[in-house]
């Protein structure tokens, strides 16, 4: 058996541990951890390693050199240009040669057992085998649905929490067939998760799972690199650590005279640890490490760094050559690059990342990183597309900057801004990052966050973001393609520029180009979008309530398409939301609609008109998608193929100005009253509840076993019963379920929901 380790990353979101090194030359108790990759494939029996390469190649080079050194041999195989995971794999064909091959990642810790994987293919007589892992946070991976065999049924690549139906995740261990490989094609880039085995799912080929039995770690992030550490001086992973065991978990490679230990304490070669000093519980001290007296260490990773006397390091990681001057505190979550200096008498609070080589003055207060925020006081992800800096004041230009250099790698992107001269501020950052990046900014006078998502259509804008100021609070909107919502794979593209700083290169500076007159744009695109449904018919009589630019384009668009907009209490009435994106209505009677139950009621307009095809979103109510046979109309998921190309293009159910114009040009073809509209409407009614949860990757999995859900590995898990139908899927963040039941009345919807409730309290 021959194995492959991918080895190429960068390790963008490690930071500043990787900074100036190869994600898999992350130092652990000592050792890079491609070095101890390499050593579980010995342990395999596995002595023929190939290693895939790409970024600072040089440096695992050296390292490594033929591998003989280590009892092995290695080949060295640099990619010139971006070929996918799966590509690097196909450009060592020669190396594979005509026998099953085992793929591994070379920047994680784990110590299955390769050979029961082999053994598991081979008895199966799989063309791939995935080794996974149950993991209680999977966004960051492939999730995986099998069969009782092994077999797999379904397959996503990194979902966002709310399409996580299971806690099987796919640990990038494979084990690959000939004719697995034959089927990568030979250029161009191509991916595992994204191609290959979609590829062999549609194909109704051979692709199986097995889960690994034992530890497994990917160092994705600081804190998972600091918990490996601790676990692995824990004994949790079968692995040497390569110290003498002076107490039971206390582990040390030097002497130790007159310190307080409390395991589990890993001390490495060539430390000095002066008498007074207090290491644990949980302290890693790597090689080269000096600890004065009265320093005290707890659950933290010293990486041969100098900490001064009296120092407090709880929960942080110091990285190789930096200094902790005397009576520092460092907080839980810090992160300290190599080389860097911390003066004495410094207080640097949680989460604070400084970068190497940085230096931070003697009896400072450091609340923020030396690039960017601190991410407790800093902005965040509250959406895959909606980042918030509440205050205000914690977004800075730097950060803005640093979003927009990702966004401008992308390609054409938009900018505009509501609000305040923070708001201006910061679109005019993002907009300096996009060109700092190459790529070309668009600045359109768009007003609202649905007219650059429109304008991103009309221009193929590649990204977007719209920044709102209101009050003590900044909010930037961010998009994809098509003026489509950004989705979980830009958020994480995003995410280190929250930590990180955008670089500019000479001769890569973009442009910029302003365009105006987007608001009337949009009015006349939304009125020929819903004249394309049909001549013009009748006038009604509407009132648009709520204020803002939102509410003033919706009257336009209504006006312009010939109806009267004007007040009054007996009057059927509109109002869009803050962004342009939901809206709300009330019918003649008073009768109020939320925007789930006026989506149903823009759909069914839709089909009246004539629409014969509609991307249905997963939280489209199950009364309007029956409505389809009725009218003629072919719902088509927004999750799919067709979907997804369906919905770049159609917008009544994304856009408030277009789904009020179709409502009310139904009314108008119709001659009908909006009372009347909603009656036709089958009787539904909606419960939504959050239910707190320890693990939402746990629970989704342990519920989708049971054979009442339907699992597709995107929307959630669903179930249809007697009572009702349902959708579970993890909040965004993953701390809670989000349960969603449809019935006939509010009282059975309710019933259902409360039954499911408990059981997912049940399955954590």
């Amino acid at each position: 058996m021959k194995a492959i380790v991918m080895a190429g990353g960068e390790g963008t979101r490690l930071r500043p541990l990787t900074e100036g090194r190869p994600k898999p030359m992350a130092e652990i108790l000592g050792k890079p951890v491609l070095r101890r990759t390499v050593e579980l494939l010995k342990r395999n029996g596995i002595n023929d390693i190939c290693f895939t390469l790409r970024y600072l190649p040089e440096m695992i080079r050296d390292e490594f050199g033929d591998g003989r050194e280590l009892g092995v041999t290695i080949e060295h195989r640099v990619e010139t240009e971006p070929l996918g995971t799966a590509g690097s794999v196909r450009a060592c064909r020669d190396f594979i040669g005509d026998e099953d091959v085992l793929i591994i990642s070379g920047d994680g810790v784990c110590d299955f057992d390769l050979r029961a994987a082999v053994s598991f293919h081979r008895e199966r007589g799989a063309e791939a085998t995935i080794v996974v892992r149950e993991q209680a946070e999977p966004t960051s991976f492939g999730l995986v649905i099998a069969d009782a065999d092994g077999r797999v049924r379904a397959f996503s690549e990194k979902p966002s929490w709310e399409n996580v139906t299971t806690s099987l995740v796919n640990t990038g261990i494979y084990v690959l067939s000939p004719e697995a490989v034959e089927l990568i094609p030979e250029k161009g880039e191509y991916d595992f998760g994204k191609d290959l085995f979609p590829r062999l799912l549609r194909e109704g080929r051979k692709l199986y799972a097995v889960e690994g039995r034992g530890y497994w770690c990917d160092m994705g992030s600081p804190e998972a690199y600091r918990r490996c550490c601790m676990d692995l001086i824990s004994g949790r992973v079968d692995i040497d650590l390569e110290a003498r065991e002076v107490s039971p978990g206390i582990w040390s490679r030097v002497e130790l005279d007159k310190v307080t230990l409390i395991p589990p304490v890993y001390v490495g070669e060539g430390c000095v640890i002066a008498p007074g000093a207090s290491l644990g519980p949980e302290a890693v001290v790597s090689s080269g490490s000096r600890v004065e007296a009265g320093a005290k260490i707890t659950g933290s990773v010293i990486n041969g760094a100098a900490i001064g006397r009296d120092c407090r390091v709880d929960g942080a990681i110091v990285g190789r050559g930096a200094t902790v001057g005397n009576g520092s505190v460092l907080g839980s979550g810090c992160v300290i690059g190599d080389g860097a200096v911390i003066g004495p008498g410094s207080l640097v609070e949680p989460g604070v990342r400084i970068w190497s080589n940085r230096r931070v003055p003697a009896g400072r207060k450091i609340s923020s990183s030396v690039t960017a925020e601190a991410p407790e006081a800093g902005p965040e992800f509250i959406k895959d597309h909606i980042l918030r800096a509440a205050p205000a004041r914690t977004m800075t230009p730097e950060t803005a900057m640093a979003l927009g250099a990702v966004l401008g790698g992308l390609g054409r992107t938009g900018v505009s801004h509501t609000g305040g001269e923070a708001a201006r501020l910061m679109a005019d950052a993002i907009v300096c990052g996009v060109t700092s990046a190459g790529g070309e900014a668009c600045v359109p006078d768009c007003d609202f966050e649905a007219e650059l998502a429109a304008a991103g259509r009309v221009f193929d804008l590649k990204a977007g973001a719209f920044v709102r100021e209101s009050g003590e609070e900044l909010t930037v909107t961010f998009f994809g393609e098509q003026g489509l919502a950004a989705q979980t794979a830009l958020r994480r593209r995003l995410e280190p520029a929250l930590f990180g700083r955008g670089q500019t290169e000479l001769g890569a500076v973009g442009s910029v180009s302003p365009m105006t007159g987007l608001g009337r744009m949009y009015i006349s695109g939304v009125v020929e979008e819903v004249r394309a449904m049909g001549p013009a018919v009748g006038r009604v009589k509407v009132a648009v309530r709520g204020t803002g630019a939102e509410n003033r384009t919706v009257r336009c668009v209504l006006a312009g398409l010939g109806h009267e907009v004007t007040s009054g209490p007996d009057l059927p009435a509109f109002t869009s939301g803050v962004g342009g994106f939901d809206l709300t209505c009330r019918d003649e009677r008073g009768r109020e609609l939320d925007a789930t139950h006026t989506a149903a009621l823009g759909a069914a307009c839709a089909m009246r008109l004539g629409v014969e095809r509609l991307a249905a979103p997963v939280w489209l109510p199950g009364a309007a998608r029956r409505l389809g046979d009725r009218y003629g109309c072919r719902l088509i998921p927004a999750d799919t193929a067709e979907g997804r190309e369906l919905y770049k293009t159609q917008r009544i159910l994304r856009d408030a100005a277009v789904e009020a114009a179709v409502i009310v040009t139904a009314m108008a073809r119709d001659g009908a009253t909006l009372s009347r509209l909603l009656d036709d409407l089958p009787p539904f009614a909606v419960e939504k509840r959050r239910v707190e949860i320890s693990s939402g990757a746990r629970a989704m999995r342990r519920m989708a076993e049971s054979a009442e859900f339907s699992a597709e590995l995107t929307g959630g898990l669903r179930l249809n019963n007697d009572l009702g139908t349902a959708r579970i899927a993890p909040d965004f963040d993953g701390r809670a379920i989000v349960l969603r039941t449809e019935a006939d009345n509010v009282e059975t919807a309710a019933e259902l929901a409360a039954e499911l409730e408990q059981r997912i309290r049940d399955a954590t």
